[in-house]
C-alpha cells in the first residue's frame, strides 16, 4: 500500500510506463482481506470440524476492538490535531463519522480522514457480522464430511452474493450531473443519491468474496490439519513458485486490463468486475505458500519467514496507518510538491520513517494492548480440551 501511495503522490504513476503496474499495487487491500478472512474464521471452523465449542462472540470483537481501535485513534488524533496533516472535514458530525468507521458510509466524508482507513471500515462490517456467519454454517453437529460440504457451500454463497452485488453497481446509472454536487473522489458532479451508490463498491457485500476466499483457505486448513491429510502435493518444493507465478499471472492480467490509474474507490466501468476477481486471484495464490507445506522448504516459504519480512509484518498495521500522511509530510519538508517530488526519494525517506513511527506505535500501544487481549479467553473451554498448536498461535 505504501507504495502505490508513494507512486501516486510523486506522479509516477500518471507519468511512468510502469503506471499501469503501480496503479495497480492498492491490491494490497484484497491481501489485507484475505488474511482476515483466514486468521479470523479459522478458529470458527476448527471448532466446526472438531466438534469443540466456538469462539465466545463477545470477547472476539473485544479482541478486535482492542486490536484494531486504539491505533487508530492515536493517529487520526495526532494526523489531524497536532501534525495538522488532514482534515476531519466541516462539522461536528465528521468526527464522529470518521473515529467510528463510518466514512464509507457518507460520500461527503470520504475524501477526509486517513485516506486507506475506507477498508477498515469494510473491514469492521465484516468483524461485525463474522461470529453471526460462523453460528448458522454451525448450527447443528453434523459429521466432519457434511460439515465441510456445509462449509464450501456457505463460503461459494458469499462469494456470489458478492459477485452480484458487484455486477448491480457496475451496472447502475449513475454519475449523473444533477444538483451540482462534487463528487469527493473522482470529481464528476452527481446528486445526492448517486454519490451514495458510487461508494457502495466498498461496503461489505461487494468486498466479502476477498473475505470468503480466506475463509476457503481457513476451511481447508482446518479440514487437512484436523485429518492429518494435507495433499502431498503442497509440500513439494516447486508448488510455492507454481502459485506465486500464478499471482503474478493475475497481477500482470489486471494491470493490462485498460483501467485508469486512478484508487480502488474511484468508479470505474464494467472491467471492474474483472479487476476485482483477479485481485482475489493474485491474493489467494500469494498466500498459499504462508498457509500449506512445510515451513523450511523452498525460497518463497524461507523468505516468508525471514527476519526483516517478519518484523515489517509486525509493524505493518501503523505502516498503514501512518504511511500517507508521513508521504505528504516529507514531499514538503524536502521542498518538493506533488508530482514533482522524485519517486525512489520519496519512497525511501517515507519507508524509512513510517516503520520508525509504526515501530513505536506497536511497542508502545498496540503491543500492549494485545498483552490486555491475551488476558481474555478466546475459547470458552472445559479444563483439560486444550488448543492445537496452530490454534493457539491463530489465537495469538
Amino acid at each position: 500500500m505504501l507504495l502505490v501511495h508513494t507512486a501516486i503522490i510523486s506522479g509516477f504513476t500518471f507519468k511512468s510506463s510502469l503506471g499501469n503496474y503501480t496503479s495497480r499495487l492498492e491490491i494490497g487491500v484484497s491481501i489485507f482481506f484475505l488474511i482476515s478472512g483466514f486468521l479470523l474464521y479459522r478458529p470458527f471452523a476448527v471448532s466446526h470440524l472438531s466438534g469443540r465449542r466456538s469462539p465466545i462472540t463477545g470477547r472476539f470483537w473485544e479482541r478486535r476492538i482492542l486490536r484494531i481501535v486504539p491505533a487508530y485513534w492515536l493517529a487520526l488524533t495526532l494526523l489531524t490535531y497536532v501534525f495538522h496533516i488532514v482534515e476531519m472535514g466541516p462539522g461536528i458530525g465528521n468526527i464522529f463519522i470518521h473515529y467510528f468507521f463510518l466514512q464509507i458510509y457518507f460520500p461527503s466524508s470520504l475524501a477526509y480522514g486517513i485516506g486507506p482507513a475506507w477498508s477498515l471500515c469494510t473491514e469492521m462490517s465484516f468483524y461485525l457480522v463474522l461470529p453471526g456467519i460462523a453460528a448458522i454454517v454451525g448450527s447443528r453437529r453434523r459429521s466432519q464430511k457434511n460439515q465441510m460440504v456445509r462449509e464450501l457451500i456457505s463460503i461459494a454463497t458469499l462469494y456470489m452474493i458478492s459477485l452480484c452485488f458487484r455486477w448491480w453497481w457496475t451496472h447502475l446509472p449513475m454519475f449523473k450531473a444533477a444538483n451540482g454536487q462534487l463528487h469527493p473522489t473522482c470529481g464528476l458532479h452527481c446528486s445526492s443519491h448517486d454519490l451514495l451508490l458510487s461508494v457502495t463498491n466498498l461496503w461489505l457485500p461487494a468486498q466479502v468474496d476477498l473475505f470468503a476466499l480466506g475463509m476457503l483457505l481457513a476451511v481447508l486448513s482446518a479440514w487437512w490439519s484436523e485429518r492429518e491429510s494435507e495433499p502431498a502435493w503442497l509440500s513439494n518444493r516447486y508448488m510455492p513458485w507454481l502459485s506465486w507465478i500464478g499471482a503474478g499471472v493475475a497481477f500482470w492480467s489486471v494491470s493490462h486490463l485498460g483501467l485508469p490509474r486512478s484508487p480502488i474507490g474511484i468508479p470505474l466501468p464494467v472491467p471492474a468486475m474483472e479487476m476485482h476477481a483477479l485481485y482475489g486471484l493474485f491474493a489467494f495464490f500469494l498466500l498459499i505458500p504462508a498457509v500449506f507445506g512445510p515451513e523450511d522448504r523452498s525460497l518463497i516459504r524461507r523468505f516468508l519467514r525471514c527476519w526483516p519480512v517478519a518484523s515489517i509484518g509486525v509493524v505493518s498495521y501503523g505502516i498503514y496507518l501512518w504511511h500517507i500522511g508521513v508521504a505528504q509530510k516529507v514531499t514538503s519538508a524536502t521542498g518538493y510538491s506533488t508530482f514533482t517530488i522524485p519517486f525512489g526519494v520519496l519512497t525511501i525517506f517515507t519507508f524509512v520513517f513510517t516503520t520508525a513511527i509504526a515501530s513505536i506505535s506497536y511497542f508502545g500501544l498496540e503491543k500492549q494492548m494485545l498483552r490486555i487481549k491475551g488476558r481474555l479467553g478466546w475459547w470458552n473451554r472445559p479444563s483439560g480440551t486444550p488448543l492445537s498448536e496452530a490454534d493457539q498461535v491463530l489465537s495469538k
